[in-house]
């Protein structure tokens, strides 16, 4: 930017700078003008006086006056010779040395005023013309620099503008490389190392930017470990304590007063819960890595779906619409079943009486659509919801873990796919899309 700023600058300064000293030369030329005009209408004031003079002196014949007369015809040569040195210009150079034949220097006797006259009223003309051409070479030298100083501003702006496109290609550039880097963060995705080139700044941002990489990459692998073994370990006691309820909940040990079985029925309630929190962590962590890609027909993944939520559809009374246009196409069976079990359990919490579940492959794309008649997802938290343990507001009444639709979205990462919430106008409307490892086309 400074080098293509540097020569306008300097282009303006050389400007302001000949532009005074054009204009100071117009000033001095036109001083010199109005002293020149105002010598030669003195100069004809003077020859019309000498004239009147002389022929007055004829009459009287006053050796007074003829010293008056000669005096005063010194101080009129000396203008006429100030008058013909001051612009020796070929136009005029014939005019004056004809003025200055009828200028003898001994005797102002001899002077034919008269025929002076007439001789200098002839000069005023040119004399006036070249007074003018003077100021207009002037006028014109000053137009011919207004013409080099556009000029030169046709050809360093298009420069300064190509030089900004540059520059902003380049910062926009940098720029959509750290949003790019920033969204892999936020997804993420901690295996690719960050490498920004550029200025040494953005140089040394990448760097930073790497570090805080590595540091999530360890975090999250500290966390998923934690996750697994914790709920590994869970699993072993939860399994007593399930089963010792149940033997409680059996007779085997005695009748059951009715204290007891509210205090049964709570730990029922609160066991079926931990077993529910558990599940979705450990699904959580196996969603976060490579799942096994068998592969299976649609049909057979939403009969299994079928049977796991066939109790609670019959109890909530809600319809669950599907609508396939290919149940034989095979697609990846564990992260597609994972992805569908979450987002029907949910719509099942919040629908008021349908759910709609859509699939199809369009142009080599698998496209999942859920929608059901509940309260929807506010605009605000959408781009929250995908992460661990992020509930909405409408969730304060239902029961989870707020892992979700994080697991839907590790799931989604794992099919290099997309997920995104559609508008509708009640409900919620959540899409998925991924690629359909050469499953057949459907229109």
């Amino acid at each position: 930017m400074l080098l293509a700023l540097v020569p306008i600058v300097i282009l303006a300064l050389w400007y302001a700078q000949q532009t005074a000293h054009q204009q100071q030369k117009i000033n001095e030329i036109y001083n010199k003008n109005q002293l020149l005009i105002l010598s030669f209408n003195a100069l004809k004031s003077d020859i019309s006086a000498l004239e009147k003079a002389h022929l007055n002196n004829q009459l009287l014949n006053n050796a007074e006056l003829q010293k008056s007369i000669e005096s005063k015809w010194q101080t009129t040569k000396k203008r006429i010779d100030f008058l013909k040195s001051s612009y020796p210009i070929e136009k005029l150079v014939a005019k004056w040395q004809q003025l200055q034949l009828l200028t003898p220097s001994e005797q102002a006797l001899e002077v034919d005023y008269g025929q002076l006259q007439r001789q200098l009223l002839a000069i005023e003309q040119p004399f006036q013309n070249v007074l003018e051409a003077k100021l207009e070479r002037q006028a014109q030298q000053l137009a011919q620099l207004n013409q080099y100083f556009l000029f030169g501003l046709f050809i360093l702006i298009p420069l300064l503008v190509v030089i900004s496109l540059l520059v902003i290609r380049r910062v926009t550039r940098q720029l959509s490389a750290l949003e790019e880097v920033i969204w892999q963060l936020g997804e993420g995705r901690f295996d690719t190392p960050i490498n920004l080139h550029g200025s040494e700044e953005f140089v040394a941002l990448g760097k930073e930017l790497d570090w805080l990489r590595e540091e999530l990459q360890r975090s999250h692998k500290q966390k998923e470990t934690f996750l697994r073994h914790v709920s590994h370990e869970l699993k072993t006691p939860l399994a007593s304590l399930t089963e010792g309820n149940s033997l409680l909940q059996s007779g085997s040990f005695g009748a059951i007063s009715s204290p007891q079985q509210r205090i049964i029925n709570i730990m029922d309630g609160a066991l079926t819960r931990l077993a529910t929190l558990i599940d979705d962590l450990l699904n959580y962590s196996a969603a976060s890595h490579p799942l096994a890609q068998q592969q299976h027909p649609f049909a057979h993944i939403k009969d299994e779906l079928l049977k796991h939520f066939a109790l609670q559809i019959d109890e909530s009374n809600i319809e669950l619409k599907w609508r396939d246009k290919s149940e034989q196409t095979c697609l990846p069976y564990l992260p597609v079943k994972l992805i569908l079990t979450q987002l029907i359990g949910n719509a099942l919490q919040y629908a008021n009486s349908t759910i709609e579940v859509k699939y199809c492959v369009v142009h080599n794309d698998v496209f999942i659509d859920v929608k059901d008649d509940g309260p929807g997802i506010e605009l605000s938290e959408q781009h929250k919801l995908t992460q661990p343990f992020y509930r909405g507001k409408h969730s304060e009444n239902h029961v989870g873990s707020g892992l979700g639709l994080a697991i839907v979205s590790e799931c989604v990462k794992q099919l290099k796919g997309t997920i995104r919430w559609q508008h509708a106008k009640q409900g919620c409307h959540i899409c998925i899309q991924f690629p359909s490892y050469g499953a057949p086309t459907n229109a």
